[in-house]
């Protein structure tokens, strides 16, 4: 909790958070991890920086790949109605072309996919305007600049050098040989492509109108560049 609370040190709250994640049962985490995230929300409306941003996208995207995208839905909504929402839009839509690494961008990537294909709530009524938007900015993520611009009261804190998802790890963690990727051999283009083919033999007739009313200007082309690498022809 101290550490979270630190804008400082906050990159080592989240290094423990990912590590339990990655390592603990997922019926260990059910008795705290909704307090997690109500600590992780107060510190947002506190003290939001760039890195807690960047750090808190990863932190979600290894909950959704780890644990799955139901689940992580399902908590935040469990923190207030409709929450969820809100992360979609405000923190993943608007600070995914923020995140910076290989591996940071990686997570990102695998989480985002998740949401979008296997958490059935984003299909819903509630949560459905959101899925092309964050399909959207995964594509400009792979395929655009990082944004590295932060806001003048945070260039105090320097962004650049201060500890990541591998940093941390490397840090933390400096005699041991572990791999920091905790998604060695997927690729998330094609885990990508492979995913929204699942998705539409799930639900017939929803994913392509989807990409069409949504995904707009350079994306589209990618978006078929990922499906034909991936030898899928078409989406229902």
């Amino acid at each position: 909790q101290k550490l979270i609370a630190s804008r400082s040190n906050d990159h080592y709250g989240f290094y423990l958070l990912n590590t339990m994640i990655e390592h603990l049962d997922t019926a260990v985490m059910q008795g705290f991890i909704k307090s997690v995230f109500m600590l992780l929300f107060q510190r947002m409306q506190s003290s939001k920086t760039t890195k807690f941003m960047k750090n808190f996208i990863v932190f979600m995207s290894l909950f959704a790949g780890k644990i799955g995208a139901q689940p992580l839905i399902e908590t935040i909504d469990s923190v207030q109605a409709g929450l969820f929402g809100m992360v979609v839009e405000k923190i993943f839509i608007a600070e995914l072309q923020k995140i910076s690494g290989e591996t940071e961008q990686k997570i990102a990537a695998v989480g985002v996919i998740k949401l979008l294909t296997e958490g059935p709530a984003m299909l819903n009524d509630t949560y459905v305007k959101y899925w092309a938007p964050l399909l959207n900015a995964l594509v400009q993520m792979f395929e655009g600049e990082v944004d590295t611009s932060t806001p003048q009261d945070e260039h105090f804190i320097e962004i650049e050098d201060t500890p990541g998802y591998t940093t941390a790890f490397n840090q933390l963690v400096f005699a041991s040989n572990k791999p920091t990727d905790p998604f060695v051999g997927s690729q998330p283009k094609v885990l990508l492509a492979e995913s929204l083919q699942k998705l539409s033999v799930r639900y017939p007739g929803k994913v392509q109108p989807l990409i069409q009313g949504g995904i707009q200007g350079p994306a589209v082309g990618k978006l078929q560049e990922y499906l034909k690498a991936a030898n899928i022809n078409n989406l229902s």
